[in-house]
């Protein structure tokens, strides 16, 4: 369902920090008010929408830093229409979509592409992140300065190496002339160029090639140097390893232009995960130790982290059909969110509010140096309604089925060494307009399950 109707009340809702019953009024698509129940009053009219809260939790949009569309070319494991709305139903208003598609976001014609389809698609807002080189292949540098004026504020390479130093560094010069942030993960083109897990006991004993944090923190190093040398704005996405957070922390101290992000289950899953050659865990950035988990963890507690993302990477049923080190990494990160993302409170002992915050308010600063969101008044709404308590029923399946490669459709959570899980997102406010996970999905998507909520 989506609707566009004048008006929307939306009564006995609570706002994060606050169990105060409050109300919100949206109008033409904008926050008109938001005030306590007892004090605020708002009349129903023949083109309003009442929605009795009920007690849940109104959140700020949520902006994922890394998602892979799969849209143009990968269409057998994702589209745009379908990874959109399956964001948005997770709480995901806005997406920045990784430039690894076919062809690479390295052109006006694929930018364009990309914002019709997603404006289409009616889900989640995209922001395209432009392929730093052309093609990806880390020779020649795309035009950058003009696929930020066609609409990609950030560029980066995905998850392929740059090796060349001198590519790396002209394309550092280049990006802070005019000021465009680069999202870099840092991974050497050499150092466990072949490997498919993180170089530990795990690794060793199941007989996998192993990716060393070494991979990670020379490629991070000479990141690091090279911004410091250029001045040009530098976020690490999806960071790993403990040394790399002190790393990370360190460049902060010196008062360097730096952020960084983590995958969101990388403060879950470790290398132990593997065991039995398990694929669903097999990610492009390796689940680590247990030491590193616990780093990422403090990070974000500390402040060095500064985000956290989905790392949405959906798959074909066909890309785990293989052993482990030939099968396809990523995980389907949508349909678990909001479950996972509400063990975080207990486990980072912080208020559910700056939980979001490292998914809201932070990642907008990342992107554009803002942090406006869509849950306050004057603004065009952009949130959504959360039960926390909702108990879910896991539903496991036998195999892994299309966007659902995800260790939730296959395993218990306790299994996984979760809590119970829970959450419901009812409504979204996105842009102005509602919507309801379920209600507004695309009847031609029946067959992909990667925005299917779980039952």
């Amino acid at each position: 369902m989506n609707t566009a109707t004048r008006s929307i009340v939306i009564r006995n809702v609570r706002l994060p920090g606050d169990t105060t019953p409050h109300l919100i009024v949206i109008r033409d698509g904008v926050v008109e008010s938001i005030s306590q129940s007892s004090n605020g009053q708002a009349e129903s009219s023949a083109d309003s929408v009442e929605i009795n809260a009920g007690g849940l939790t109104a959140l700020p949009g949520m902006v994922d830093l890394y998602t892979r569309l799969r849209e143009p070319g990968l269409t057998r494991k994702g589209t745009i229409a379908r990874e959109t709305r399956a964001a948005l139903a997770a709480g995901f208003t806005c997406v920045l979509c990784a430039p690894d598609t076919h062809p690479s976001i390295d052109s006006v014609a694929t930018v364009e592409l990309v914002q019709h389809r997603a404006e289409v698609a009616n889900g989640a807002r995209v922001i395209p992140m432009a392929a730093l080189t052309a093609g990806l292949q880390g020779e020649q540098l795309s035009e950058l300065a003009t696929l930020q004026s066609a609409g990609c504020p950030v560029a980066g390479q995905a998850d392929h190496p740059l090796e060349s130093t001198t590519v790396l560094y002209s394309a550092m010069e280049y990006a802070a002339s005019f000021n465009m942030p680069l999202f870099m993960t840092p991974r050497d083109a050499q150092l466990g160029a072949s490997g498919c897990a993180h170089a530990g006991a795990m690794a060793t004993r199941l007989g996998l090639p192993g990716i060393p944090v070494a991979a990670e923190t020379v490629a991070l190093a000479r990141l690091l140097e090279l911004c410091s040398e250029t001045g040009c704005r530098l976020h690490i996405s999806r960071i790993s390893s403990a040394r790399a957070v002190q790393m990370v922390a360190a460049a902060k101290q010196q008062a360097l232009p730096v952020s960084c992000d983590v995958g969101l289950h990388h403060l879950f899953f470790t290398d132990e995960h593997l065991s039995g050659y398990d694929s669903v865990f097999h990610s492009a950035v390796p689940f680590r130790s247990h030491d590193d988990r616990e780093a990422l963890r403090q990070g974000l507690i500390d402040g060095v982290i500064d985000a956290i993302c989905s790392d949405h990477a959906p798959h074909d049923k066909d890309a785990s059909l293989a052993p482990f080190p030939a099968t396809e990494p990523g995980l389907a990160a949508y349909q678990w969110a909001i479950p996972l993302i509400l063990q975080l409170p207990e486990i980072l002992d912080l208020p559910l509010q700056q939980v979001i915050g490292k998914l809201s308010d932070a990642p907008r600063r990342i992107i554009d140096g803002s942090a406006e969101t869509g849950l306050k008044v004057g603004a065009a709404a952009d949130f959504f309604l959360l039960s926390e308590d909702y108990a879910l029923q896991q539903r496991i399946e036998e195999s892994t089925l299309s966007g659902r490669n995800h260790p939730l459709n296959i395993h218990g959570a306790a299994d996984l060494g979760l809590r119970p899980l829970r959450g419901r997102i009812s409504h979204v406010f996105s842009n102005g307009q509602m919507h309801i996970p379920g209600e507004d999905q695309p009847s031609t998507d029946t067959a992909d399950s990667s925005t299917a909520s779980p039952q």
